[in-house]
């Protein structure tokens, strides 16, 4: 049976160090309260070191914090409240409403191609949606506890609190659509009662934490202390006073009228007057003059859309390692097709606009699911086995999908003709949203589209092994490096200790020797041959090799595999959080 405090149920495991947490008798008020009391205490941690300080019940503050969990009320605005710090009885928290995503919809019998970029995890919101809302709340009586200057019942206070929530647990807070909290003060309000786009709530503050606008701007303030003029979390939140333009100064030296202006001046040159385009993030920082900005695309694992081997082989004449002369060995065509997906993210902007060209072609803008096919001119080559490359197109065939998110862009490219392989030139540019006409930036990138390889014929595969002397090193050195991976994965918790670490890292600089060695004997391009490693029936192995191993070379931890661990756990006044 379960215990009781003042009429609410102590949830297992709510009696901790600092904190008695219960809830209401209801199976969403429990679930909720189960996930706060399983952080509680490490979130406990985190905003004492950020607040510099070291609440413990008992030691530094007389009494624990109480959580009391509500069922889920979903026509209060409120998400919880708390009454600050108290020093004659507990602290509490009330958390009072619950994410509740809507039903999620069938999925597709066929998968979309490609699949669309990631987004909310819903369920993960679920579980950090009031651990959100309790760090919040805690934070506020931590300002109370410590009393730098922040006043949970004002504006600055109201923006600190969401800042933390988001910092440690931001699924909780945009995954269940609690954040952003800045575009309302960044865009204003055109409708009575009328606000003014970036109204000054810097060296101004409300008497509330009730209005988004002003502790929008206070969040965005706070971003901008940390990330663009690079003042530690923690000497901020010290810094506390009666303004932002205090804080400002304390930290600065400069005078506190300049927080405002600073920070407007950098904002006009970023987003304009005003964006009508919804920013989703909280923090736009770090901000960057046009010759300070850049453009990052990174090419993604290609994605395999299936393949097939020709059944005729193919006779080339070349030697198979350094100890044979030149023979005749069969190989056979192998057609593959893959889709090649690459991200580029804009930084030292504040919302950017992303285009993108195809060997100076500008392809037209598409979205998910939507394929554009285009011919564009360059050179389709095969490499035979022999090392010799065959020409055989001088354009190539394709297929195209782009997404969008803030501040990237997504770029799906798929042959749709499986003759050989081709190298694409795609330049990427970008500006800011609010001023197009203004310099942009940009960066290339040669991504490969290849459908043609070679697989060796039983013959070749066998004089491969026996005409090159490095095949012994290389089958020695990839199983060292699975058994090391093997290793590791097994261990118990905590987890492997750094000298383990250093023994995986020692066999992938060990085998990438003996992949380099065995390619260079082999006529084969290092990406061939660790293709080759992944072929069931090659070099693969489960058991040790049969030839003799040198321990010297790479040494492993002799202690026996232990099993998994599969039992892992995720680590007076009246405040109010508002479901935006």
């Amino acid at each position: 049976m379960p215990d009781y405090f003042a009429g609410y149920e102590i949830i297992p495991g709510g009696q901790t160090k600092n904190f008695l947490v219960t809830c209401d008798a209801d199976p969403g008020a429990r679930q909720r309260a189960l996930s706060i009391a399983q952080t509680c205490e490490s979130d406990l941690a985190r905003l004492n070191d950020l607040f510099s300080c070291n609440f413990e019940s008992g030691n530094t503050s007389p009494h624990s914090i109480w959580v009391v969990v509500l069922a889920d009320n979903p026509s209060s605005n409120a998400n919880g409240w708390n009454y600050g710090y108290e020093t004659k009885q507990s602290s509490r928290i009330y958390i009072q409403r619950a994410f509740n995503p809507p039903p999620a919809s069938p999925p597709p019998l066929i998968p979309p191609d490609p699949a669309p970029l990631t987004g909310p995890n819903l369920n993960l919101a679920m579980i950090e949606f009031p651990r959100f809302v309790f760090v919040a709340e805690l934070a506020e009586i931590l300002m109370g506890f410590t009393g730098y200057g922040w006043d949970a019942g004002h504006s600055p206070g109201e923006g600190l609190s969401n800042v933390l929530g988001a910092l440690l647990h931001p699924a909780g807070y945009y995954d269940a659509g609690q954040g952003p909290r800045i575009n309302q003060w960044l865009n204003g309000q055109a409708t009575a009662p009328v606000i003014a786009p970036r109204t000054d709530y810097v060296t101004n503050k409300l008497d509330t934490d009730k209005d988004i606008f002003s502790y929008g701007c206070a969040i965005l303030f706070l971003n901008y202390l940390v990330y663009q003029r690079s003042y530690s979390l923690k000497s901020v939140i010290r810094a506390g006073g009666a303004t932002l333009a205090d804080t400002f100064a304390t930290l600065t030296g400069e005078a506190k009228e300049a927080g405002y202006v600073e920070f407007n001046a950098l904002l006009q040159a970023h987003v304009g007057s005003a964006t009508t385009n919804s920013i989703p993030r909280d923090n736009i920082f770090p901000l960057r003059d046009i010759p300070f900005r850049s453009l990052e695309a990174t090419e993604a694992a290609p994605i395999d859309k299936g393949e097939f081997t020709d059944p005729h082989p193919v006779s080339f004449t070349l030697k198979q390692g350094i100890a044979c002369r030149p023979a005749a060995y069969d190989y056979f065509r192998h057609h593959i097709l893959e889709e090649q997906p690459i991200f580029v993210r804009a930084r030292g902007m504040a919302n950017a606009r992303i285009d993108w060209a195809i060997a100076g072609l500008q392809p037209g803008s598409t979205t998910i699911g939507a394929w554009t096919t285009v011919t564009v001119a360059t050179p389709v080559t095969v490499k035979n086995p022999d090392g010799g490359e065959v020409i055989v197109a001088n354009q190539v065939t394709f297929q195209y999908a782009t997404a969008s998110a803030w501040n990237s862009l997504a770029v799906y490219l798929k042959p749709i003709t499986w003759n050989g392989n081709c190298t694409l030139n795609l330049t990427f540019s970008a500006h800011e949203v609010a001023f197009p006409a203004e310099a942009v930036t940009t960066i290339t990138d040669d991504p490969t589209l290849d459908t043609v390889d070679w697989i060796a014929g039983a013959a070749a595969a066998e004089a491969r092994r026996k005409c090159n002397p490095y095949y012994a090193r290389l089958n020695n050195t990839f199983w060292y490096l699975t058994a090391a991976l093997a290793d590791v994965k097994n261990r118990p918790d905590p987890g492997p200790v750094e000298s383990e670490v250093a023994k995986v890292v020692r066999a992938v600089e060990l085998l990438q020797k003996a992949v380099a060695q065995y390619s260079r004997a082999g006529h084969l391009s290092e990406a061939e041959t660790m293709h080759q490693l992944q072929l069931p029936g090659a070099l693969r192995s489960q058991n040790a090799p049969a030839a003799e191993i040198d321990m010297t070379r790479v040494q492993l931890s002799k202690r026996p595999l232990a099993p998994q661990n599969q039992n892992r756990e995720p680590s007076g006044r009246q405040e109010e959080e508002k479901l935006e």
